[in-house]
Parts: C-alpha cells; structure tokens; sequence
C-alpha cells in the first residue's frame, strides 16, 4: 500500500520540474538579444532578412540615397497633379532609430519568435523624418489655389424686381489636415499618388461669409422712388450707386447719406446737383414707411425741376446731410438702380411693413415783390422785365397709409421778387 501512494507523488515532482524548465526557457528566451534578422524581416517593400545591424543599416542606407534622388510624393486632387520631391522637405529614413525600434522589438519577442518559427514573415514600420517647415511651405505653395472666399448672399433689384442670389459657400485648405495625411503617406514610403478627393471635408473645409447667427431674409419691396437725373458721368453717376446699394440699417438705426456717399467735392461741375439728386431720391424712397423719421434734412431755396416742393434734400453748408432715424422695428435695406437715366431707389424688409405715399400741399401763397429799376436806354412808358421772380409759399407734407394721415412737417418757400426795367422813374407807380 506505502508504494502505491508514492507513485503518484512522484510523477507530480516529474510534472513541477519540467514546467519549472520550460520557465525557465522562456525567461531566458525573454531576455535574449538577437544579433542577425529573421530570414524574411522586411521594412515595408524593403527585404532586410538575415541581416546583422551593420547590414542592415548599409541596405537601408542605400535606399536611402535613392529616396533623397528619386523619391517624391505626388498629390493627386481631381485632374491636378501636385509633386514634392523627398529631397524639398529632406525626406529620409531614419536608419538608425528604425533599427533600434525592430531589432528591440524581435529581441523582446523572442518567445513569439521561437513558437512561430523563424520562416514566419515579419513587417515593419520605418522612422521617416522630414522638414515639417519645409512640407509647410510646399503645401501652402501648392495647395492655396484651392482657398476660394465665400460669396455672401445678395440682393439686387432688376426692372423693379428683387433678386435674390443665395450664399455661395467658400473653401478652406486646412493646412493641418494635409500635412498630417502627407506625413502618413511618407511614413508608408509609398511611390504612390496619393488620391486627395476634392469634396473631402477633412482637408477642404467649408466656410460661410458670416459664421454668426441666422440671417435676415429680405422678401418685401416696401417703398420705392424714381428720380431723374441731369447730363452727369457715367462713371459718377456708378459711384453713386455704389455707395447707395445694399446699405442695411437696423431697428433703431440711422439712414445717415454721409455713411453712404463723399459728400465732398460739392465745387465740382454737376456734383452738388447729383448728390441732392441722390438724397432727394433715398429721401422720397424711406419716407412714405411708417416710423421713419427725418431727423436731418435740408429743403431747398427754391423748387427744384425733379421733385415736388417738400419733398426734396438737399446737400448743403458745413455739415450738409441726410439722417433719417428707423423706428419701424425692421431691418431695412436699401438697394438701388439706374435706368432710363432715372435714379430708382428701393426699400427692403423682412415683413412687409406699412408704407403709403407722400402729399405735399401748397398753402399761404404769397405774390413776388416787384423791384423797378430806370434803363436810360428805354423810352418813357417803356419796360422791361428782367426776372420773373417767384411767389412764396408754404408747403405741408402728410404721410397718408390706409384710412390714416400724419403730418410730417411744413416748409417755407420765401418769394423771390421781380426785377423789372422802365425808361421813366417808377416811384410815382409804387410797387404790387
């Protein structure tokens, strides 16, 4: 019976000792340096199999030298192909550090190793180093013709119509993008082009005119003008409108002309009368709006060929101007044509807010004065009348929207006497 129990245990010890060995062979095989490659090591296409470090590093090398005279990344985006040559941005391998990093990794894998057998193939990453200044350069060289700048949103008017033309977004190369999938395409030593699709959103990058909050949309023409214009430049005449198309003025804000237009240069020929042209337009275009108050406007001396007496600005003095204050809740915008040398004049709005038209009544006329002067030329009871003169007058202007009329403000129009020239003296005639 002794020696039956025995037997067991001794096969036990058998068992112990033998995993004991095995262990043991293992750790040894985990702490093994290997001094020569694995029969099929490879780095990337590269074969370094069998090779000691030495080799090794004198195959890679030699690649190396091929890299730095033949090697070159080319960037493929729709029909363009781009090229930066590895010597541009000194593109190499990294000899050393590659083989560093893979005979430490066999050596520390030498238990891998020694189950799979030495015929088992292994790839390795290379340690591809370049000038990232250098890459930067290239890349922005290359690659800024693809930046386009957005195109905001527009509205125009044409033959009385608005227009709208809806945002066209931009593009913007992110730089950081691209260097990085370059980078990742030398670090594979790939000879490849590398395929760069234009509609990637990684590298191409979408970007709006106003990265803000949401746009007002402008939908109703809510009040409009037409004024004629005299024989001015062209090119004037396009400086004018330019400067008056597509003003927005917000809720509480200012119509300001001076914001708009040089309201300088009053001296030169045609200029003071286009610019009162201008104003007298943008004036009858906001006015007939409900909660648009003048808040700083000239009339003129006399009435004028384009528009009805009180309902003209002119620009005038030291601090000639045109403000007009917005108290309609809406944002407004104005947009302008010329047409038929004609001066048309549009107001936008999100809503279509209340507008009406503009009446000017004339009241409390007033006979020009009669001044006589003698010309001795002229026989007695000879006359001759030298200027017609002008009657005054005082001109009321009503806003009038639906069943309601508000009055705006008067103006006074002082007479201008007539200058007549008799032969005889008039003082026994007196004057009218």
């Amino acid at each position: 019976m002794r020696k039956q129990t025995k037997k067991p245990a001794w096969i036990l010890f058998a068992l112990l000792q033998a995993f004991l060995g095995s262990c043991t062979g293992i750790f040894a095989l985990s702490g093994y340096q290997i001094d020569r490659l694995p029969e099929v090591a490879y780095v990337n296409s590269i074969n370094i199999g069998g090779l000691n470090y030495e080799e090794a590093r004198a195959r890679l090398a030699d690649y190396n030298d091929f890299l730095m005279s033949k090697g070159k990344v080319v960037a493929e985006v729709g029909q363009d192909r781009h090229t930066i040559s590895y010597d541009q941005i000194d593109a190499r391998i990294d000899v050393d550090k590659t083989l560093d990093r893979i005979f430490g990794e066999l050596s520390g894998n030498a238990v891998n190793v020694f189950i799979a057998g030495e015929s088992a193939r292994t790839d390795h990453e290379p340690v591809v180093t370049f000038n990232a200044g250098k890459l930067s350069a290239e890349t922005e060289k290359i690659f800024s013709q693809y930046n386009r700048d957005p195109v905001p949103d527009s509205y125009r008017i044409e033959d009385g119509s608005l227009v709208y033309s809806p945002e066209v977004s931009g593009i913007r190369v992110d730089y950081e993008a691209l260097e990085k999938r370059i980078g990742d395409h030398l670090n594979s030593l790939s000879q490849d082009a590398l395929v760069i699709l234009q509609d990637d959103p990684e590298i191409f990058v979408a970007v709006a005119s106003d990265p803000g909050g949401k746009k007002e949309e402008f939908r109703f023409i809510v009040s409009s003008s037409v004024i004629k214009l005299g024989e001015t430049d062209g090119n004037v005449e396009e400086e004018i409108l330019t400067g008056l198309n597509g003003n927005i003025i917000p809720p509480g804000g200012m119509v300001q002309l001076s914001q708009m237009l040089d309201l300088g240069g009053l001296a030169l020929e045609g200029r003071q009368d286009l610019l009162n042209r201008a104003a007298t337009g943008v004036y009858q275009a906001f006015l007939p709006i409900k909660g648009i108050t003048p808040v700083n406007r000239r009339p003129s001396d006399m009435a004028l060929p384009y528009a009805e007496p009180g309902l003209e600005a002119v620009i005038s003095g030291e601090n000639g101007d045109l403000v007009l204050e917005n108290a309609t809740g809406q944002t407004l915008m104005l947009l302008c044509e010329i047409k038929d040398k004609s001066l048309n004049c549009y107001v936008i709005s999100p809503e279509d807010i209340p507008s009406g038209v503009l009446v000017a009544y004339k009241k409390d006329i007033v006979d020009p004065p009669v001044i006589y002067s003698v010309n001795g030329e002229l026989k007695k009871g000879e006359s001759r009348i030298v200027s017609e003169g002008r009657e005054g007058f005082t001109i009321q202007v009503e806003r009038i929207i639906g069943n309601d009329r508000e009055v705006l403000y008067t103006d006074k129009y002082d007479p201008v006497s007539r200058v007549v020239e008799v032969g005889d003296s008039p003082l026994q005639k007196g004057s009218k």
